[in-house]
């Protein structure tokens, strides 16, 4: 299952991913859906969820906040999020 950490500011998320990427990981930087968006749009970076505690390291590492991450769970018509953090 894939998750999506909502960082304060498309710039965090950017920065998040390029970090990745640099180590090899695949992860994207995606519009953050508007059910679970704080104080209007943004983005959040998507990635499976077992990378999740790398993913959080990481971003205290780099001294980058993580509003909120969620589970996405596919749904027939529309997906449902599920805070896990």
């Amino acid at each position: 299952m894939d998750c999506l950490a909502v960082m304060q500011s498309g710039n965090y998320a950017l920065r998040l991913c390029d970090i990745f990427n640099k180590k090899g990981y695949v992860f994207e930087v995606v519009s953050t859906p508007c059910t679970i968006a704080h104080g209007g749009c943004g983005y959040s970076l998507k990635f499976p969820e077992e990378y999740k505690d790398i993913v959080i390291n990481e971003a205290r590492l780099r001294n980058i906040k993580i509003v909120a991450i969620y589970r996405v769970i596919p749904g027939l018509t529309k997906n449902k999020y599920e805070k896990i953090l």
